[in-house]
């Protein structure tokens, strides 16, 4: 009896000897998983967090210009304002904090030719040739050979040009003109109807079609096109000498536009006889480009 007493004491006591290991190994096993469950989450918050962190910026980063594209548009403008000593201190500062960019070569190109840096400005247009700019780089020659009063050039170099950017209405507009002042007017028909529907708003496209149409003989229809464009009254005066003088040399000088055109001294007007009789006003040029003549720069 007293033997089998001790014997289920000493059952009892590995019995909760067991318990006790059971549950100590337990706890151990709970403390565990709930700190690797803690630092879980922990990662798992960074990482959200993180990721919304990336996504903020992406979008602010879309929504806020770059600083080249900045500076790009500064210099643009400053051109559009007729700024041009400006813009070359622009393209200066651009150049040096992002190096060259062939988009800001041909703003420099340009900057250089309206300051009257005309050796520069042709080295400048040169080097486009050989780039992706090259039409850029031939309209440029184009129109400072122009302004050299070398037509035959200027309208080879616009050629070219107009044939590596066919639908620049720009380009277009100024091979129609150099081609007139060359003395072809058949020639120019075509660029220049190019030009004026392709650029239907565009006062000096529309302009040099004027002059075209003049030329040829057709004042009502050029009357109709500078209303069109609503030219002033300085345009149309300089739309009316460009044709004049376009005429003129291309008849003999004894029968230069006999009775085209007649100045009253009481109006101060000129009377457009060979059609329509048309009186527009003599203003002084307005229009700047190849010698001052209606072109789009």
């Amino acid at each position: 009896m007293a033997g089998s007493m001790r014997r289920n004491q000493r059952v009892l006591r590995a019995s909760l000897m067991a318990a006790s290991m059971a549950a100590v190994f337990g706890l151990a096993g709970c403390k565990t998983n709930s700190a690797e469950t803690a630092w879980q989450l922990i990662q798992q918050q960074q990482q959200d967090q993180a990721l919304a962190r990336q996504k903020e910026d992406e979008a602010e980063n879309k929504r806020r210009p770059k600083e080249p594209e900045m500076m790009l548009s500064l210099i643009s403008e400053a051109q559009r304002q007729d700024r041009y000593f400006a813009s070359l201190a622009y393209i200066d500062a651009y150049q040096q904090k992002f190096g060259n960019d062939p988009r800001v070569a041909v703003l420099r190109a340009e900057a250089l030719r309206q300051t009257g840096q005309t050796a520069m400005s042709e080295q400048a247009y040169r080097a486009l040739l050989s780039t992706d700019q090259a039409a850029d780089g031939w309209h440029g020659l184009g129109l400072i050979a122009g302004s050299r009063g070398q037509f035959d050039q200027a309208a080879d170099d616009f050629a070219r040009a107009a044939k590596l950017s066919p639908m620049d209405a720009r380009i277009l507009g100024d091979l129609g003109y150099a081609r007139l002042r060359a003395g072809d007017p058949a020639g120019a028909r075509v660029p220049l109807g190019q030009a004026a529907e392709l650029s239907p708003d565009n006062g000096k496209v529309l302009a040099n079609l004027a002059v075209l149409l003049l030329v040829e003989g057709e004042p009502v229809r050029a009357q109709r096109l500078m209303d069109q464009a609503r030219l002033g009254d300085e345009a149309r005066g300089q739309v009316l000498r460009m044709a004049s003088d376009i005429r003129s040399q291309r008849m003999p000088a004894a029968s230069a536009m006999p009775a085209a055109t007649s100045v009253s001294a009481d109006t101060n007007t000129t009377r457009v006889s060979s059609g329509g009789g048309i009186v527009m006003p003599v203003m002084s040029p307005l229009m700047e480009g190849l010698n001052n003549g209606p072109i789009v720069r």
